[in-house]
């Protein structure tokens, strides 16, 4: 079976799980916050141990009772092609794609180019291959997320299968869940593939649902409408794929740019636009809107970023009204 993807950490999750052997030892982070009202309270080392032992214990316990999740890592399809920017008129692969991968990596100015030929090779190598094994009956399972880029790369990939014959396929469907309730009562949220731990990929594979012929070309229809349309941006609203311009996340960019002083750090707006509003969009769109607003002379660069450094490693200054 071919696995469908659509980022690289969504593959990377994933290449962790299949066929993993789980050893003590790894890597395991934690992040920790004081509790509302504890801002001022300094954490101990003491606190921190513990925090990481549970988190060790939890990653332990998760690998030796995780349901196994039977694959190879080669039959891991993914498509990293922000398919919720830009222009979407051409069919496969094309020039368009990388403009718009591109324009996002431009953030990153030190790495753009490597990073933008890494992915498109790594969507034309998956395309090719996805291409010939499915001629041959290989049935695939598609993993989506309520993140636009998801949406779209599912709403494409039927349009793509449309001159094979969508009756001839199996696929599978896998959505992730928006939240779940932890045996310890947290409540977790989820934006994409590359949040879950690696060991529950076998348990969230039992959540997959075989898709009617129907079904698929409705999807396949829909990008062909969204192609049409070839707005500047897609959002999933309301559960639903559709056109968006491309001022629709400076409500909350604005929102949070409100609470900073008049001189902040870019990337910590970037970050608290991300971290609370859960959008399922990454730093680039954020870090691209900011630059408009300069651009409209609402915020003005105090400082330049190192020369390796994300364009939103520098100090802003908000323009003094009138």
């Amino acid at each position: 079976m071919l696995e469908v993807v659509f980022s690289d950490s969504a593959a990377g999750t994933m290449s962790v799980a299949l066929g993993h052997k789980y050893k003590i030892g790894g890597a395991t982070a934690v992040i920790v916050a004081n509790d509302v009202g504890e801002k001022d309270r300094t954490i101990t080392q003491a606190e921190i141990e513990k925090f990481q032992h549970e988190a060790e214990e939890r990653e332990r316990s998760g690998w030796e009772n995780a349901i196994p999740f039977e694959g190879n890592r080669e039959n891991i399809i993914n498509f990293p092609l922000a398919l919720s920017v830009g222009n979407i008129t051409e069919t496969g692969i094309g020039s368009e794609r990388e403009k718009a991968i591109s324009l996002l990596m431009g953030i990153f100015p030190g790495m753009a180019f490597q990073v933008v030929n890494d992915l498109l090779n790594t969507a034309h190598k998956s395309y090719a291959m996805l291409m010939e094994q499915i001629q041959k009956g290989e049935p695939i399972r598609v993993w989506v997320s309520r993140e636009p880029d998801a949406m779209c790369g599912l709403y494409w990939l039927m349009e793509q299968l449309i001159p094979i014959g969508l009756e001839k396929l199996e696929v599978t469907l896998v959505g992730l869940p928006a939240w779940e309730r932890r045996p310890d009562g947290c409540i977790v949220q989820y934006t994409g593939w590359g949040e879950i731990e690696p060991y529950r990929f076998g348990e969230m594979a039992l959540l997959g649902k075989k898709l009617p012929i129907n079904y698929l070309r409705s999807l396949a229809n829909r990008w062909e409408e969204l192609q049409q349309e070839n707005a500047t941006l897609r959002a999933v609203l309301n559960g639903k794929l559709v056109s968006v311009p491309d001022s629709l996340y400076d409500t909350f960019i604005l929102r949070e740019l409100e609470k900073q002083e008049d001189e902040f750090k870019e990337a910590q707006l970037v970050g608290q636009v991300l971290g609370k509003y859960q959008l399922g969009i990454g730093d680039a769109w954020i870090a691209l809107r900011i630059e408009q607003f300069i651009r409209d002379g609402l915020l003005i660069p105090i400082t330049a970023p190192e020369s390796d450094a994300p364009i939103y490693h520098r100090i802003l200054q908000k323009a003094r009204k009138n």
